[in-house]
């Protein structure tokens, strides 16, 4: 037998697919092959070989190419999404086939015609964050290309992706002149709501030291927080304000497509005890500048700093506040600006989703309480680790002492800062999942009062609604999260797919997941239940598939359990109310060819 040759080289790799493939075969499946088809042999491959590159290799609806050069494989990509595009103008919008694609420059391992990697791997997973129609770019892509191409680009920041261990610097192709999107999930018809509206962009940083920009976001992030406490403001998450990181700062532009009236922005340099933090209120109509100030302060100052910052946007925002609002946006800062930066750096790692990420998050948080034991958000943390760990962790073990450890982590979060509604969150989440659905709601309900802008804060109450039964209430709180956050994360959408299903709402469930994947690992059960129920045979019998696959990696209980063991016990770990939801659940399960 000849084995095939293997050498490491560089390459820029593009990867591209079809959004919404499987709800177009199911349209018109002779219909939808043929337009495929056509795209590849008279606009995609041609693009491909003009521009020096090759395909070496084929997945149904997508495709892999590389190219030697990084600034060919975007010229090609961005030819590729306008003659696309075009053609779609004389397609039914139902109908057309549009493609994401994600181009990274990395090492890739050549096997014969076929090459694997990391490389490889990093541009299939940032593909999935373009819109569709759009084209994304890792930062090492983007270095190579800065400068020596006639497009504009969008920094989408940093991105957690799906088994990639450490978080990606993100770039978009920015074709919002032709009326493309920069993200998936922007909205184009936000119209501005009727009380004040503010987006906080992220805050420059200004230090020699590149590792002060975590306290620069920091900052942005807890003015964000402390603005959404205010029941008179209309406060835009932090996911979305945050993609115009290092983006020329075109304010009409950013406060049309946030749909806000005022943004600011700012800059932190810090030096030694010192720190000098700059801060801009913009009106985006006019952009004129409402309000300018300059904080020279000792760096253990900082929460003082941010609270008198909060109160100044305010003070020129709302006509009168209320004492009782501003008691509410007093949270308690920490003893100690060393606690902070371990809670901060834990946070980064906890939002991995990894095995590893988790383990270190959770070393991160205990040092923040060494530091300083009354630390609220420390806890509130290692409590989330403990519930999320039974979802997305080592399935199998016991439920109780996990939740018990949990309960023990909220409790002690709630105490000692009851003005934050994070606590309050996870502490109703971890009642959820004992079956304590009152002392869930009583926590949810504190936290709407406490930060009613909070878009996180109402997601999880959305898909909470719909475990109590209330479907259609958790659809309505999820789009207001979704207008709180347009550029939301994916976990958001995922979320909606579930509350979707619970409301037997299956084909708005699958094209979420025709549009993102499956997030997590149980998500796939939901893919599988939806898909039954909506007469989709071929595609629940893969996703169960999926998950049973899965299921035989994560399971980390009884050795000798069966895949039903399995099935049930994730199953089981789910915080339905109602009987009926859980039967309907697991009728979509069986469908799929689950052992249930």
């Amino acid at each position: 037998m000849v084995m095939s040759e293997t050498r490491r080289r560089l390459a820029a790799i593009l990867a591209a697919d079809v959004v919404g493939f499987s709800r177009l075969i199911e349209i018109d499946e002779d219909g939808t092959v043929a337009a495929l088809t056509r795209h590849r042999r008279d606009t995609i491959d041609p693009l491909i070989v003009s521009h020096g590159g090759r395909v070496f290799k084929t997945m149904g609806d997508g495709l892999l190419a590389e190219f030697s050069s990084v600034v060919e494989a975007v010229r090609c990509a961005a030819a590729v999404q306008e003659q696309i595009a075009a053609f779609n103008r004389e397609v039914p919008a139902d109908r057309r086939l549009e493609f994401r694609v994600g181009i990274n420059m990395g090492d890739v391992l050549a096997v014969a015609d076929d090459l694997l990697g990391d490389g490889v791997n990093i541009a299939s997973r940032i593909e999935a964050v373009a819109a569709p129609g759009g084209v994304v770019l890792s930062d090492d892509a983007m270095r190579q290309v800065n400068g020596k191409v006639p497009f504009a680009f969008i920094d989408l920041g940093e991105h957690r992706l799906k088994n990639i261990a450490r978080p990606l610097h993100l770039h978009a192709l920015d074709r919002a002149r032709d009326g493309v999107s920069p993200t998936r999930s922007v909205r184009r018809d936000l119209t501005l709501p009727d009380r004040p509206s503010i987006a906080v962009l992220p805050f420059d940083n200004l230090s020699s030291d590149p590792a002060q920009a975590m306290l620069c976001d920091a900052m942005a992030e807890d003015i964000i927080i402390d603005l959404s406490r205010f029941h008179s403001l209309f406060v835009i998450a932090r996911d979305s304000s945050f993609l115009y990181r290092s983006r020329p700062a075109d304010v009409r532009r950013i406060g049309a497509e946030l749909g806000v009236r005022y943004l600011l922005e700012g800059s932190l340099r810090r030096a030694g005890g010192k720190i000098r933090v700059t801060v801009q209120l913009i009106e985006t109509a006019t952009s004129h500048h409402v309000w300018a100030e300059r904080y020279d302060k000792e760096a253990a100052e900082l929460f003082a700093l941010q609270d008198e910052v909060t109160r100044a946007i305010v003070g020129r925002l709302v006509n009168r506040l209320q004492r009782a609002d501003l008691e509410i946006a007093r949270r308690k800062p920490p003893d100690s600006l060393q606690a902070y930066e371990y809670w901060l750096a834990a946070t980064n790692a906890h939002e991995l989703g990894t095995a590893e990420g988790h383990a270190e998050a959770k070393a991160l948080y205990e040092k923040a309480l060494a530091t300083d034991p009354r630390y609220a958000r420390a806890h509130a943390g290692l409590a989330e680790l403990c519930y999320m760990e039974l979802l997305v962790g080592a399935w199998g073990q016991p439920r109780e002492p996990i939740l018990e450890e949990a309960l023990e982590h909220a409790r002690r979060s709630v105490e000692l800062d009851e003005s934050d509604a994070q606590p309050h969150v996870i502490l109703g989440w971890v009642h959820m999942m004992r079956r304590e659905f009152d002392r869930a709601v009583k926590h949810w309900a504190i936290a709407d009062e406490l930060n009613p802008n909070d878009a996180e804060v109402t997601m999880s109450r959305a898909t909470a609604h719909a475990f109590l039964g209330e479907p259609e209430a958790g659809l309505e709180m999820a789009e207001a999260a979704l207008r709180l956050n347009p550029y939301c994360p994916d976990w958001y959408l995922s979320d909606k797919a579930v509350i979707h299903f619970i409301a037997h709402q299956y084909e708005p469930a699958l094209a979420i997941y025709g549009s993102i994947g499956e997030l997590y690992p149980h998500s796939a059960l939901w893919h599988a239940a939806a898909a039954a129920k909506a007469g989709r045979a071929e595609e629940a019998q893969a996703q169960a598939a999926a998950f049973l696959a899965q299921a035989q990696q994560s399971w980390a209980g009884d050795p000798k359990a069966t895949p039903t063991d399995q099935v049930n016990w994730l199953v089981d770990s789910l915080p339905f109310k109602r009987d009926a939801d859980v039967a309907h659940f697991r009728e979509g399960l069986r469908s799929a060819g689950l052992p249930i």
